[in-house]
């Protein structure tokens, strides 16, 4: 079956930026025995959009909408929240739509291509937030969910799921590959999101748009309204069950995973690899649990919430990260919540890949020898069975192997840039065609 156009264009968008083929560096072996073959696939994927920075909406009383472009037929749906603040923060309201085409962004079009308030479908919270299965629907009419605060200061936000919401999906009319979905989140006070910085990257085709509006507009739709704005999020993250099998790839750890300094924050090379492999008929969804600052006992906790709630295939693990102290005992303990990470997506059927951390010492020599001496140790650990994505073989110059190569270098000696993701996205998405058979 041929690779939908947006696929294609990922293509194309990733060879524009390969560096000439001399300048390229050979990719490093794959470390680790092969994975068993015919890993098992999913019905239900997971699709976390890939943004950053937790923030407050910039008015109360306040409609996100947010179109999603998923890669497989919705027939159920769920939303994911969160909320990082110590304050509590309500939804009071939530639906979400099928849309046929792109049209305005925030009215959902009918097989017509005619804007269609009746798509709408309320979203519910019956099981209060925590997990529920889609074939234990309960009945009743409870719209709204009150989020705890968050008391741990540890970067790791409460996390609250909607119930499962039976949709009707529709087929593209502009062309388009792939499924959209239109959602909507209002509350009176100020919704607590994940933000990002810049706009979607064609190179990773379109992903979502987002819009803003003043006072409740959840439902009916109402046109006119709302002000684009794409760095604003009506949800965390979806969760679907479609008809045709996938996998989850879920990518956990800090700004190097999240790809921050890439265009529009958007370009990680997670996405990246999973756009360039995902196929109508084996489609493959991202899940960006990478948050810019974070430090391993954080984005550990988030990963193991992801790992249990969602069940992803694969997981790429982040085993150190220099947002904690430069210490072989903090590199330890790092390391160590990257293995009970690995055991946990184990336990459920995941495959975890770890990564090296990147040349980020340039000019601190004790905190390159922790950084190499925690990278011998993942090396070590994908030398006895566990796969390894060697980021740090692929970004370092060989003349001074604490830094970044030029090309690759987001001009701040600490991220990758543009570039430098796809030629990781390049050296991943083998490693998950092989995972997933």
């Amino acid at each position: 079956m041929p690779r939908p156009h947006w696929t294609r264009r990922l293509a194309k968008g990733v060879a524009a930026l390969r560096p000439v083929r001399r300048a390229a560096p050979l990719a490093p072996p794959e470390r680790g025995p092969p994975p068993p073959p015919a890993l098992a696939l999913s019905q239900r994927l997971s699709y976390r959009l890939q943004n950053s920075r937790y923030a407050a909406g910039p008015k109360p009383a306040q409609t996100l909408a947010t179109l999603v472009h998923l890669e497989a037929e919705p027939v159920f749906v769920r939303l994911m929240y969160v909320n990082d603040d110590p304050e509590p923060w309500t939804i009071d309201g939530a639906a979400v739509a099928a849309t046929s085409a792109l049209g305005n962004g925030v009215d959902p079009l009918n097989a017509a291509g005619d804007p269609d308030p009746s798509l709408w479908r309320p979203v519910t919270f019956q099981a209060k937030g925590r997990d529920s299965q889609p074939l234990d629907l309960i009945e009743g009419g409870d719209t709204t969910l009150t989020l705890p605060g968050n008391r741990l200061d540890v970067g790791r936000p409460v996390h609250a799921l909607s119930d499962w919401v039976p949709l009707r999906a529709l087929s593209r009319r502009d062309g388009g590959s792939g499924w959209l979905l239109l959602v909507r989140t209002f509350s009176h006070g100020s919704i607590r999101f994940a933000a990002s910085v810049g706009l979607p990257d064609p190179a990773v085709g379109l992903l979502h748009r987002g819009f803003s509006a003043d006072g409740d507009q959840t439902i009916p739709a109402t046109s006119g309204r709302f002000e684009r704005d794409d760095t604003l999020f009506a949800c965390h993250g979806v969760q679907f069950i479609t008809p045709v099998a996938g996998a989850t790839v879920i990518g956990i750890g800090d700004s190097i995973i999240h790809s921050s300094c890439t265009s529009g924050e958007v370009s990680g090379f997670g996405i990246r690899a999973c756009t360039a492999i995902s196929r109508l008929d084996r489609p493959v969804s991202y899940v960006n649990e990478g948050f810019p600052g974070r430090n391993s006992l954080g984005f550990s906790t988030n990963g193991l919430w992801a790992i249990e709630t969602l069940r992803p295939q694969i997981a790429i693990i982040q085993a150190w990260t220099r947002n904690e102290a430069w210490t072989a005992d903090q590199a330890d303990i790092a390391f160590g919540r990257a293995m009970a990470m690995a055991d946990a997506a184990r336990r459920v059927g995941c495959v975890p890949i770890l990564t090296t951390a990147p040349p980020v010492f340039h000019d601190n020599s004790a905190g390159e020898a922790v950084r190499c001496a925690a990278n011998a140790r993942v090396r070590a650990a994908a030398d006895s069975g566990m796969l390894l994505l060697d980021i740090d073989a692929l970004w370092r110059t060989e003349s001074t192997p604490a830094a970044y190569r030029p090309e690759y270098d987001a001009s701040d000696q600490t991220h990758p840039n543009n570039l430098a993701c796809a030629v990781a996205a390049e050296a991943l998405a083998p490693m998950l065609l092989r995972i997933l058979g």
